[in-house]
């Protein structure tokens, strides 16, 4: 990615109604989001179903129902939805309503831990390639809209739309404990993790992200942390702009993301003063400091050794 590509567009929307927000951010994503939805050869939507019993862990069915809304003006034929749970995704689908989307749209569910799978890769510690299976339906589609909840997380720092289109595009079989765990494999040391997201995200990236800042979780993400209501929607049609400008408002500074730090250094801008930030006239006032996770300290060890 040159360094000379035009600022991204990164719609910041606020307030209560978490459906309203999301459309209203792809709204302001113009005609280049229109156009990527109108001409996709194959559609997919990449909600993170990480838990079927935690809500606040997933994304909400009413995020995904705003995504459907603004498709459904533009093309009636099929669109797939999916993820690969750590848990179980199918039934995510029935305990989250997500059959109720189909009143939205033409839309077809996909667990992708049962989907066939590519060689794609993930970092060992030593930052070797090591082999990983990938959805195939992920890889293949050339649209890719993410749409996801902000959460803290344990390994990454935050789980927003890179860390869900990698890591729940990856499938394992499930283990005897009944989960799928991509965890040996992907968390093999905090500098490794945050390459992986970073250099796989470079061969296969996604289309668009929407983050759903309705509720967020905040300290001991993915999956153990506590509620809080940041009521704001950011959408991009640059993920990695998304993400930085999430982040931000959950009190980060881009640069303390691994991941992005990568990333920038490949090109893509992290910082939101760079970036066209359309939507919420005083968008800066929505950041909060939410309470980062107890292995902050340890996760942070990816600078020392990136430095």
């Amino acid at each position: 990615m040159a360094s000379s590509v035009p600022k991204p567009r990164v719609a910041v929307v606020s307030g209560t109604d978490r459906r309203e927000n999301i459309r209203q951010a792809q709204l302001l994503l113009g005609d280049p989001y229109v156009e990527r939805i109108k001409t996709a050869r194959q559609l997919f939507i990449h909600p993170n179903l990480v838990s079927d019993k935690n809500q606040l862990a997933s994304t909400h069915v009413e995020a995904v129902r705003a995504v459907l809304d603004i498709i459904s003006l533009h093309r009636g034929d099929e669109v797939l939805i999916g993820d690969a749970s750590y848990h179980d995704t199918k039934k995510a689908f029935e305990r989250f309503g997500y059959e109720s989307l189909r009143r939205s749209g033409n839309a077809r569910f996909l667990d992708l831990n049962d989907d066939e799978t590519v060689e794609t890769f993930a970092y060992d510690r030593h930052l070797a390639r090591q082999p990983m299976p990938t959805s195939k339906t992920v890889l293949e589609s050339d649209c890719v809209v993410l749409i996801v909840p902000p959460k803290m997380h344990s390994y990454y720092t935050v789980s927003l739309s890179l860390k869900t289109h990698v890591v729940g595009s990856m499938v394992v079989p499930r283990s005897p404990f009944g989960i799928h765990a991509r965890w040996p494999k992907v968390h093999s040391g905090y500098l490794a993790a945050h390459r992986t997201l970073a250099d796989w995200y470079q061969q296969h990236p996604a289309q668009a992200a929407i983050i759903d800042g309705r509720e967020a979780m905040e300290g001991n993400g993915p999956m153990s942390g506590t509620k809080v209501e940041l009521n704001w929607a950011v959408a991009s049609l640059d993920p990695v702009a998304a993400d930085a400008m999430a982040a931000w408002l959950m009190g980060f500074t881009p640069d303390e993301i691994g991941y992005l730090v990568y990333l920038k250094a490949a090109g893509w801008i992290i910082d939101p003063a760079e970036m066209e930030v359309v939507g919420e006239p005083g968008w800066q006032r929505l950041r909060q400091e939410l309470a980062r996770p107890e292995t902050w300290p340890e996760i942070a060890e990816w600078r020392e050794n990136h430095e």
